[in-house]
């Protein structure tokens, strides 16, 4: 009974340091609701010992509030499994509450998309589209918000080929091929970021600052990109220019960077400013069901990324971002686990 009782009090004391979090400092809507006995009974013994419950509600949203027991120690890995049979097993999303967060346990949790707070410090919700990071900077994106192509372009040449961090802006836009213009409406949209600052480098120039390193901000970002796909076309292959640059995308490059096989249809991207000078010539191929070739419009050119003739990796995970394919989904997060950051 006593032990039963220091571990009542514990919890709701925890559940009050995450109320005033949540409510003081974030502004959402918080309460505590029934008991959960009725919804965990059923769960077997090992997570019942592994966690302490409790049902929250957070924007209107229920939330089974999972608080690690101290009797265990678990490896993040097997946390996010458990945490995934216990939504699977009780049809509620779990959050789950740590006392403290390092660096390599925070990369694995974002990067399953696992719900978790570490109260006065940072949260991640993605089902309510909610990051606030360790300096208390709150960021809640509204639905439908993305990064534009631009600022997704750069972010992604920052982070596979060379890095822009205390670049003067006009250096970045002369690497980018922008406009000081564009690089200017780019710049207003990522200071807008929590892990994204602007810094003066003297009375004329200013850089970009990066709070997080590349991994870190891959697992950020890559929630608010999109597929850089903008149209997809079909055309036979003796038809297409040989001076227009291409570049192998879709199952081609997948193939080419996982395990996965090649298709009989081979993929290729272009730029929509490089694709418009030919699309005149080329309009009366152009089908949307039949060809040789799979012919990728892009948002942003693939060239200034690419991997030799490949779209390069970051963008190929994007273009199966909405994919359902669950061995699409493997190859492509152990390509990027593989990726040299």
């Amino acid at each position: 009974m006593r032990s039963f009782l220091i571990v009542e009090i514990m919890q709701n004391t925890g559940n009050k340091i995450l109320e005033n979090y949540v409510s003081k400092t974030i502004g959402l809507t918080f309460r505590h609701k029934k008991p959960v006995s009725g919804m965990t009974k059923n769960l077997p013994q090992y997570l019942k010992g592994a966690f302490h419950f409790s049902l929250t509600e957070i924007d209107g949203q229920d939330f089974l509030l999972l608080n690690l027991s101290e009797k265990v120690d678990l490896p993040v890995s097997q946390i996010v499994k458990f945490a995934g049979q216990i939504r699977r097993q009780t049809g509620k999303p779990t959050l789950i509450q740590f006392g403290s967060m390092d660096s390599a346990r925070r990369r694995t949790l974002i990067s399953n998309r696992e719900n978790f707070v570490v109260p006065d410090k940072q949260i991640y919700i993605p089902l309510l589209r909610m990051y606030l990071n360790e300096s208390n900077s709150a960021w809640q994106l509204s639905g439908k918000e993305k990064l534009s192509p631009s600022s997704q372009f750069l972010l992604l040449y920052h982070l596979q080929k060379s890095s822009l961090e205390d670049l003067p802006f006009n250096v970045i836009a002369e690497k980018l091929g922008y406009s000081k213009k564009t690089i200017s409406v780019v710049v207003s949209e990522l200071q807008k970021l929590p892990f994204i600052e602007i810094k003066l480098i003297d009375d004329r120039n200013k850089s970009l600052c990066f709070k997080e390193n590349s991994r870190q901000l891959w697992e950020s970002v890559s929630r608010l990109m999109d597929s850089p796909v903008q149209k997809v076309w079909y055309i036979k292959k003796d038809v297409i220019p040989p001076d227009l640059q291409l570049y192998a995308s879709y199952d081609t490059a997948l193939s080419h960077y996982t395990f996965m096989a090649d298709t009989s249809q081979s993929s290729y991207a272009v730029g929509k400013n490089i694709f418009s000078e030919y699309q005149s010539a080329l309009q009366e191929f152009l089908h949307p069901e039949d060809g040789d070739i799979r012919l990728e419009i892009w948002k942003y050119n693939p060239a200034l990324l690419a991997n030799g003739q490949f779209i390069d990796k970051l963008s190929l995970a994007l273009c199966y971002k909405d994919t359902e394919d669950e061995r699409v989904h493997k190859e492509i997060k152990e390509m990027i686990d593989k990726t040299v950051w």
